[in-house]
């Protein structure tokens, strides 16, 4: 009986089965029939790439109306070549710059010539107010630009009403009977890494070209238009930039302004795009353009003071672990009238933290001159306050006039150990760095093998090692051996050095193996 019950109740379970496995057949035959299949929607990437190139035309479409190409006309001048005698008369007969019939072709003389280069540029505001590079005007006689908010081929003269260099950004105006499409500045500071963004410009004369990439970095620096200049918080991305492209627009998917293109890195022989170009960041236009219309320059504060950054070594030395060295402090200077120091190291204005020496000038900069500021500064390994009131940036120093050629060496290191050889100072170096009271070592040498190579310059003048003064050469050795007696595996100099007419200072470190 148990037996025969067993094998009942295993027949049902085996039914049941059956039923159930036919049952999910069925099921699976309805889920994938033809018609189900019609009704699945595309995966999501599918429906992704898809709005993304929707976001691409359409940001191009808004964006483009407000690109405009530039030119920039130049007055060069160039010395004619000198023409053989049995040339002169073919060239007597024609008018002109090699001369007119019975007088002496223009040989030798400096004869005017006339040339061209082509930027871009976006519109600010619609009553034709356009942004673009400094570099794009810089020594341009006229200016023209062309429009594309609607069919017209015609160039229309534009005047230039400022730029500030130590950006490299300008402003042009162009006079139309029309409002003008604008495109707005976007926040930098809130774009990110590896974000989608399209450039728009005239490369190589190519009307509203459109190329589309990410950004790749952001902080980055660059040489600026003069030696006392650099470009700071540059973006750095992949989106196609070539010549040409210089003064146009880097925007978001929004449509939205966060950058102006400035520069590329073309290697060795490369002449274009090999995927690093840079732009100046929104935020720093943000506060230069409108400074631009109303006053044609922009007002800076300005300290008066020349800077080092720490280094690990100095970090260590000072007891700063961020912020700028003070390395000199000009005469007459704003810093000269306060308590600031050489050797200083700011880390705060007004209780805002200074973690390098652009950071420095980034907030002194945007400071207006005649403000009060508050410093915070590490003296001794101790933080204290100075009230500085700031002066006006003078022109030089914002790239507004061209100073005499000259080139600026930085300073660097020194001692027996160090690799150098010194001498002491004499009359003749007081005279020439016309100062009756300078003080200290003069370099002799410097060994190619040493750690001074390429860091110090023969004819230097070492004025400290460390917390020591110096004035002769005993100073010297004994600065030196109090030096290696520390335990520290590096010394820090002051150092002065005179170029090309120009009196430099700078604080130096130099790691040693005693």
């Amino acid at each position: 009986m148990k037996k025969a019950t067993f094998s009942h109740r295993h027949s049902h379970i085996i039914i049941i089965l059956l039923s159930v496995i036919v049952g999910l057949g069925i099921a699976a035959m309805v889920m994938y029939s033809p018609s189900t299949q019609q009704q699945i929607t595309p995966p999501a990437t599918a429906q992704g790439i898809a709005n993304l190139e929707d976001a691409f035309v359409e940001m191009a479409a808004k964006v483009r109306p407000a690109v405009v190409n530039i030119t920039a006309e130049h007055i060069q001048k160039r010395t004619m070549p000198e023409i053989p005698p049995e040339l002169r008369k073919f060239f007597e007969q024609f008018p002109g710059p090699f001369g007119s019939p019975g007088q002496e072709p223009g040989q030798g003389e400096e004869i005017p010539f006339k040339t061209e280069s082509l930027g871009s540029g976006w519109i600010y505001r619609e009553d034709g107010y356009i942004v673009t590079n400094t570099h794009v005007v810089e020594g341009g006689t006229d200016f023209q630009v062309q429009l594309f908010d609607k069919d017209d081929d015609r160039k229309y003269d534009a005047k230039l009403v400022g730029k500030d260099p130590k950006t490299d950004l300008a402003i042009l105006k162009v006079d139309v009977d029309r409002k003008l499409p604008t495109l707005s500045l976007g926040n930098s500071a809130d774009a990110r890494v590896g974000q989608w963004v399209m450039a728009i410009g005239t490369p190589f004369g190519l009307d509203q070209t459109v190329t589309a990439g990410i950004i790749s970095a952001k902080g980055r620096t660059l040489p600026g238009l003069s030696k006392y200049i650099r470009l700071g918080n540059i973006i750095q991305t992949d989106a196609a930039i070539n010549r040409g492209n210089s003064g146009g627009p880097l925007v978001n998917l929004h449509g939205e302004v966060i950058g102006i293109n400035v520069a590329i890195v073309s290697p060795g022989m490369a002449v274009g795009n090999v995927g690093i170009g840079f732009a100046i960041p929104s935020d720093t236009a943000q506060n230069v353009i409108p400074q631009l219309i109303e006053h044609k320059v922009v007002k800076r504060g300005w300290l008066g003071i020349s800077l080092d950054e720490l280094t690990a070594n100095t970090r260590d030395f000072y007891g700063a672990d961020h912020g700028a060295l003070v390395a000199n402090i000009q005469e007459d200077s704003p810093a000269a009238a306060s308590e600031l120091q050489v050797e200083d190291v700011i880390i705060a204005v007004n209780n805002k933290s200074v973690e390098d020496t652009w950071d420095l000038q980034q907030v002194i900069g945007s400071t207006p001159p005649d403000a009060t500021i508050e410093l915070t500064v590490v003296r001794n390994k101790k933080e204290r306050t100075v009230k500085v009131t700031l002066g006006e940036m003078p022109a030089k120093y914002a790239g507004l006039e061209q100073p005499e050629e000259r080139v600026i060496v930085s300073a660097r290191e020194a001692s027996t150990a160090l690799g150098v050889t010194v001498r002491p100072l004499t009359s003749e170096d007081t005279n020439r760095f016309d100062d009756t009271g300078l003080a200290g070592v003069v370099v002799a040498d410097v060994s190619a093998q040493g750690p001074a190579r390429g860091k110090l310059t023969k004819g230097d003048v070492i004025s400290k090692v460390n917390e020591t003064s110096i004035k002769d050469l005993a100073d010297w050795e004994n600065a030196l051996e109090a030096a290696r007696e520390s335990g520290k595996s590096y010394v820090v100099l002051q150092v002065v050095r005179k170029v090309d007419g120009e009196i430099l200072h700078s604080i130096v470190d130099i790691s040693v193996k005693w």
